[in-house]
């Protein structure tokens, strides 16, 4: 029996768009099963995570995740500095009560960010140059989710949006460029991200 995931993620994008950038995992024997979100564009806090989680355990009570994977984005800052305290208070607040793995997992800057890994899909997508960005080192463009909305030009960047670019993607491609992709992979595989 494989590995049943639900990931902890911050907007809208996150949840439209992982489930087509993961989907390479059901090959190894993980399934997302979904992606939650704080409600009401909510920020993501240990409250609210630890919210999240209580509610996904309680309504799938019949077949629980075996993990949940919380990913975050650390907008340029220091990865320890925005996950630790996830790390630290998330499992005291939840006790015994939940008995699934909990992992943590971070984009450096915006998920957005790893579309650029993909520049041959990405382009395809835009119809369009990604002008001056470094696609070898995505982790590193910094507001990937502002660069992305200039690279639009007169449309608007939604959710919808997102889900499709990532629908163009090739995640392996993505894993071959980015390390915050490939250690969010691995927290939802084995455990070793974040």
């Amino acid at each position: 029996m494989g590995k049943r995931v639900v990931v902890i993620a911050s907007g809208e994008t996150e949840r439209r768009a992982l489930s087509h950038l993961v989907k390479q995992l059901e090959t190894d024997g993980v399934s997302l099963l979904e992606v939650r979100i704080p409600p009401r564009h909510n920020a993501l806090n240990v409250a609210m995570a630890e919210k999240l989680i209580k509610a996904t355990w309680y309504e799938r009570i019949a077949a629980p995740p075996d993990k949940f994977v919380i990913l975050l984005d650390v907008d340029g800052k220091m990865p320890v500095d925005v996950l630790d305290p996830f790390r630290q208070q998330l499992p005291i607040r939840l006790g015994t009560e939940i008995s699934a793995a909990l992992q943590f997992a971070y984009a450096q800057w915006h998920l957005e960010a790893w579309f650029f890994a993909d520049e041959q899909g990405l382009r395809g997508y835009l119809g369009a140059s990604l002008g001056n960005v470094d696609s070898s080192a995505p982790d590193q463009i910094q507001n990937p989710k502002e660069h992305l909305k200039h690279l639009l030009n007169q449309r608007a960047y939604t959710a919808v949006v997102c889900e499709e670019i990532a629908k163009a993607l090739d995640a392996g491609k993505i894993r071959q460029r980015s390390q915050s992709f490939c250690a969010f992979l691995e927290a939802m595989r084995n455990g070793l991200g974040g």
